[in-house]
């Protein structure tokens, strides 16, 4: 027997069909209360009531019916809002099941990249016909690799956490500047599907509280998201640190596919993900930008993201406050 999978657009028929229901339910029950006082009036008439009863039973019926009518509209009310709310619960439970598979087969993908890589430089390394001078050249890209799935668990393990009981900082006094141009020559130092040209506009002097380890994840966080979903021939990063008020603005662009508003507001979503999972190169896991706006907010601090629309590039903008000077 065939699965029923509940998609949003039968839930949402389904929430129509309950509205188009209780509607004419409520339609009808009005005509109905209407058409008994008439009655009542016409028994009243018939049975040789006098003008002044036959009015006073009306009014009588009247504001009993009235009466009945805005409970029911109440209770109408009740019905449609639960609907409703129910409606919104079976379609979120729906995006999250979606977001899941997806997350499941990206990680997939990630996981058995860098796997099957390093299995190759393995027999590489193993093989008598490849020179020392190759073989030396396998050993950072295996490094790499191995850093890649460090990642990937790093950010799948701080994910469940973060849900559980939120990012625990380990603050110090850092040098912003110092970091972010770490986190640039990181990012540098990666393979990419293409030339990458990284612009910065680093300010020096900017010192704050933060968890260095952490606020450096979240802008490599920022930076691989600008090389993962970019399809231009050129590949281009701006990085800019300038200090805002008491505190600091960390701003990173790109030219890649950009967003559109729908994507604006759920980006920073868990286990959302901009791009299909069968699209080569361009799988992730939808955690990079998810943990990065906690571990902002865990700052203090704001995260928002801009695009003029697809194909146009995105820009995130991280604000810190100053919580502690040196």
């Amino acid at each position: 027997m065939k699965k029923l999978s509940l998609t949003p657009k039968i839930a949402l028929a389904m929430f129509l069909v309950v509205v188009v229901v209780a509607l004419a339910q409520a339609t009808w029950w009005i005509v109905f209360m209407a058409h008994l006082v008439d009655e009542k009036v016409d028994m009243a008439i018939e049975m040789g009531a006098g003008e002044a009863a036959v009015e006073a039973l009306q009014s009588q019926e009247v504001r009993r019916q009235v009466m009945v009518g805005m409970e029911g509209i109440f209770f109408l009310i009740l019905i449609l809002v639960g609907a409703w709310l129910i409606y919104r619960a079976l379609v979120k439970t729906e995006e999250l099941k979606f977001h899941q598979q997806n997350f499941l087969m990206a990680v997939t993908h990630e996981l058995k990249t860098p796997l099957a890589s390093m299995k190759i430089y393995l027999d590489s390394l193993r093989s008598e016909k490849i020179s020392p001078e190759k073989k030396a050249e396998v050993l950072p890209r295996m490094k790499q690799d191995i850093t890649r799935l460090e990642k990937m668990v790093e950010n799948i393990l701080d994910a469940g956490r973060f849900e559980r009981s939120g990012y625990r900082l380990n603050k110090s006094v850092i040098d912003l500047g110092a970091m972010v141009r770490e986190a640039v020559a990181e990012l540098r130092s990666q393979t990419s599907p293409g030339p990458v040209s990284i612009i910065e506009d680093i300010a020096d002097g900017i010192r704050l509280s933060c968890d260095r380890r952490a606020l450096s994840r979240a802008i490599g966080a920022l930076l691989e998201n600008g090389i993962r979903h970019n399809d231009k021939p050129q590949i281009e990063i701006r990085v800019s640190l300038a200090r805002r008020d008491s505190g600091c603005r960390i701003i990173v662009s790109d030219n890649g596919v950009g967003l559109s508003s729908r994507e604006i507001g759920r980006i920073f979503n868990r286990f959302y993900s901009q791009s299909k999972v069968n699209e080569p190169g361009h799988q992730g896991s939808g955690l990079g930008l998810y943990l990065a706006r906690e571990i902002i907010r865990a700052h203090d601090g704001e995260i928002e993201a801009k695009s003029r629309g697809a194909g146009h590039g995105a820009e995130f903008t991280i604000t810190l406050k100053a919580s502690e000077s040196a």
